[in-house]
């Protein structure tokens, strides 16, 4: 490689890291936690209802959506278009949906790893038992009938959860990256039949496609700088 090469590629990098932000020092990382528990962590609350996500923060307010991809992308659709993709053989995306009694997170706590990161995690400790009203969006011959009538789903245990976040810097401004999630607690059926995996693996790719949302938006990154 020669100098010319070099030097543009150590201008890339430069660009790259100024686009994206730098990774905090791990003594910024504490800080910041503590900042988080502090001023943020109070005040920062989420209440699950229907298949909604209500997130509020001082005066930012977010409604997370917790319907699968599919589902959202009918709403473009016009009605005699859901008529006719829901007629005859179902030949669509067939998806688990999920209706959440009201509940409101009982507490926030921020802790840090020893890897710069920050765990993120929201408990729903108010009561023991969380309903979720559950169902396939269709009747076919290659999923059970029993998941595609509606049914209740008990979430019990240590209910709670967790993001994994990068925070990074751009000048004075905290940015997050969310890198992965993780539901406590135990899922259940009410009327005893097995749970398929790919219910709380749905659910875990729905709530990983909000609070992703969330946590990168501008909005959050303005209101934790001036926190920080």
């Amino acid at each position: 490689m020669n100098s010319k090469h070099f030097i543009l590629s150590i201008i890339a990098i430069i660009m790259v890291q100024m686009m994206h932000g730098q990774k905090l020092e791990q003594s910024e990382v504490e800080q910041l936690k503590d900042v988080l528990n502090t001023t943020v962590a109070p005040d920062f609350k989420v209440e699950l209802k229907n298949n909604k996500a209500y997130f509020s923060f001082d005066e930012f307010n977010k409604t997370l959506d917790l319907r699968n991809d599919s589902e959202i992308a009918e709403d473009s659709l016009t009605q005699l278009e859901k008529k006719n993709l829901y007629k005859g053989p179902y030949r669509g995306s067939v998806f688990w949906k999920y209706n959440f009694e009201t509940v409101t997170n009982s507490e926030v706590v921020f802790k840090s790893t020893e890897y710069q990161q920050l765990f993120c995690t929201i408990s729903f400790k108010v009561q023991d038992t969380i309903l979720i009203r559950s169902m396939l969006n269709a009747y076919t011959s290659y999923h059970k009938t029993s998941d595609s009538a509606s049914h209740l789903v008990n979430w019990t245990g240590d209910t709670y959860i967790s993001l994994l976040l990068t925070p990074t810097k751009v000048g004075n401004k905290i940015n997050f990256e969310l890198k992965g999630i993780t539901i406590s607690g135990k899922f259940e059926r009410q009327d005893k039949y097995e749970l398929t995996k790919t219910y709380t693996k749905s659910l875990r790719a729905i709530l990983k496609r909000e609070f992703k949302k969330l946590f990168e938006s501008e909005d959050m990154s303005q209101k934790v700088s001036i926190k920080n």
